[in-house]
């Protein structure tokens, strides 16, 4: 009787960490897919120069449907100004930065204390890339 009622206590702290080690795979997957999403826009951006809108826009939609939040959430933060690969220095660099708000990182959250705020950070790409528009 004595290990019935240990298990039944110890049972649910198992628990966590079965669901914590699912949610973990869940946002690997999430950052993964992030991460190609940028790579894709970034090369798209080389090719134009700079971060287009209607880039922007169809990386925010990309973003939002893999990252499971609303595109306005989605910052984008890049230079307008077109980029040329014959630009010397600095200039032909298209520096940006993206940060996509990921939500629900720690598991079972409410039986510890957690609350929705806490429980989510931004994760975020802040790169450059060079101009190879001519």
């Amino acid at each position: 009787m004595k290990q019935f009622i240990v298990l039944m206590a110890v049972l649910p702290v198992m628990l966590i960490f079965f669901f914590q080690f699912t949610a973990d795979q869940r946002h690997g997957r999430i950052v993964g897919e992030i991460q190609e999403i940028v790579y894709s826009a970034k090369e798209a951006a080389k090719q134009e120069g700079y971060f287009s809108p209607e880039n922007r826009r169809r990386l925010k939609e990309d973003l939002g449907r893999a990252a499971g939040v609303d595109p306005e959430e989605i910052l984008i933060e890049s230079d307008d100004r077109i980029k040329t690969r014959f630009g010397l220095g600095e200039e032909r660099l298209i520096y940006f930065t993206v940060s996509v708000p990921i939500r629900g990182v720690m598991a079972a959250s409410p039986i510890l204390g957690i609350t929705a705020e806490e429980n989510s950070y931004r994760f975020v790409i802040d790169s450059y890339t060079a101009s190879e528009r001519i």
